[in-house]
């Protein structure tokens, strides 16, 4: 377990009769090496990561980005237009002024349009700027670094575990694996939601975000793009699909809309859990 993404990140890697202790060690630095790579490229709080950068940009700059900041950016996009916009990662003025995420002048100026109207990615790698934005991947790259972070295991011979993310979790190999949900009401309880094996699980929720109004509600840190503010939660939403990228992103549609768009629920073979 280490600090890192804005949580605490578990893996946990089965042990194997092909592999040494030592090489499940090695396999895990190497994992977790992966995970900081994926925090630098793409922190919204670091100047110079590539989301600080395009952030901070003018309308028609045009910016070469690393191949895995390009997939979430594709992946986000795709997930906007299959959600008619309930899914945007353009939401860093309204968590920002929330006090969610660092105020830092340009990175939340006031940005009007949705990110898929804002941004497009070129074949060459880059992204293109239409409009400023203030984009925070807060939604969908903790999914894609527990994804990351299973292929390196997997590529380095070991056959099972899980990789946790504060939630963001997936299993991998021939195990299943117990899963629990902070209960939304009581959130130093857990509640039993169910066994996966191969397959990721994201929950969000608002536990943790301020205190709830006196009808139980309470401003989570997931953004209603119908309306621009923060969305009220008294309850939280899980959503089980292929991938943890996929299941990250879903539950932040899910949350407003009530259900996963029909496009995506079968390309991801989502399932939600409420509670």
């Amino acid at each position: 377990m280490r600090p890192l993404l804005g949580t605490f990140l578990t893996i946990r890697a089965h042990e194997s009769s092909t592999l040494t202790t030592e090489q499940l060690t090695s396999a895990t630095n190497s994992t977790f090496r992966a995970l900081e790579r994926v925090e630098r490229l793409m922190n919204f709080h670091r100047a110079d990561s590539d989301i600080g950068r395009f952030n901070r940009a003018r309308p028609g700059a045009r910016l070469r980005v690393h191949r895995w900041t390009y997939t979430v950016l594709r992946e986000a996009l795709h997930l906007s237009q299959a959600s008619d916009g309930a899914f945007d990662c353009n939401v860093g003025t309204v968590l920002a002024r929330a006090g969610l995420l660092p105020r830092s002048g340009k990175a939340v100026a006031q940005c009007r349009q949705p990110m898929r109207k804002s941004i497009s990615l070129t074949r060459d790698g880059r992204v293109r700027l239409m409009h400023r934005v203030s984009i925070d991947l807060g939604g969908i790259a903790n999914g894609f670094a527990v994804d990351r972070a299973v292929r390196v295991l997997r590529d380095r011979g070991v056959r099972g575990g899980l990789v946790n993310a504060g939630g963001d979790l997936r299993v991998f190999g021939p195990d299943h694996q117990t899963v629990w949900v902070r209960c939304p009401n009581a959130p130093s309880e857990q509640r039993l939601i169910g066994h996966l094996r191969d397959g990721a699980v994201a929950t969000s929720g608002s536990y943790f975000t301020c205190e709830a109004s006196s009808d139980g509600m309470t401003a989570s840190a997931i953004v209603d793009t119908a309306c621009g503010q923060r969305l009220d939660l008294a309850g939280s939403v899980s959503v089980i699909a292929k991938t943890c990228m996929q299941a990250d992103a879903l539950t932040k549609i899910v949350a407003p809309r009530g259900r996963v768009p029909t496009e995506l629920r079968w390309r991801s073979q989502a399932k939600v859990i409420k509670l």
